[in-house]
């Protein structure tokens, strides 16, 4: 559930893109306006996001597998292998044409400014990795096994299932999705060696924490 109503959140971002235009093409609002609300329709849509997405993590957190990392140290190490990878990855294997955008309200005022970099960095710390891996993972890899998925153990292996999730993994990552795969086949690996949603879920949130330290601290706002 809380994967759908995220993907959900993408639809209604794409939604109101289109309806905008509409009010544009006949003219009820003017182009330099629609062009605003395109740009900067995200700082709304992600807070609300974060906060939705998170009310429903906590709302079935009862229904998830355990999800306390066995291997603490190890997956602080993994995840900050992922962070190495994704930024260093990314001159050779991400072309960009024009000026990159991302999520950057350092137009704001500062206290607004704040409070949005905030939501980001917990959104992408607290809310996206136990989402992404409790769906991926803990579901989706287990389902393409069995469609009991529960009577599957974690990190069971399939080269469909184990491929797959990794295809799905690295198709929602826009143009990024070239970082995606060795990442993706990092925490796969990780998933699979562990046995544990806990020991990804912990690389995960690390990956996205230090690429939300990154980005703020140099300024690159087109990873996010």
């Amino acid at each position: 559930m809380p994967f759908i109503v995220f993907i959900g959140f993408f639809l209604l971002q794409d939604l109101g893109q289109v309806l905008i235009s509409g009010l544009n093409n006949i003219q009820i609002i003017d182009s330099k306006t629609v062009e605003y609300i395109k740009k900067n329709q995200i700082y709304l849509i992600y807070p609300l996001k974060t906060v939705v997405v998170g009310a429903l993590l906590i709302l079935f957190f009862r229904n998830y597998p355990a999800l306390k990392p066995v291997h603490f140290l190890s997956s602080l190490g993994i995840g900050i292998l992922g962070f190495v990878i994704w930024v260093g990855l990314d001159p050779l294997l991400v072309r960009r044409s024009g000026e990159p955008e991302g999520y950057n309200p350092q137009f704001l005022s500062q206290g607004l400014n704040g409070l949005l970099l905030t939501f980001r960095v917990a959104g992408a710390v607290l809310v996206v990795p136990l989402m992404e891996e409790v769906f991926w993972r803990g579901f989706l890899m287990r389902y393409l096994i069995r469609e009991e998925f529960e009577e599957v153990r974690l990190g069971t292996y399939s080269h469909v299932s184990f491929w797959v999730t990794t295809a799905f993994f690295v198709s929602i990552h826009g143009n990024q999705w070239t970082l995606a795969i060795p990442v993706g086949l990092l925490f796969g690996w990780w998933f699979l060696r562990t046995k544990t949603l806990g020991d990804v879920v912990l690389a995960h949130a690390v990956t996205n924490l230090l690429l939300g330290l990154y980005v703020v601290y140099t300024g690159k706002w087109y990873f996010w």
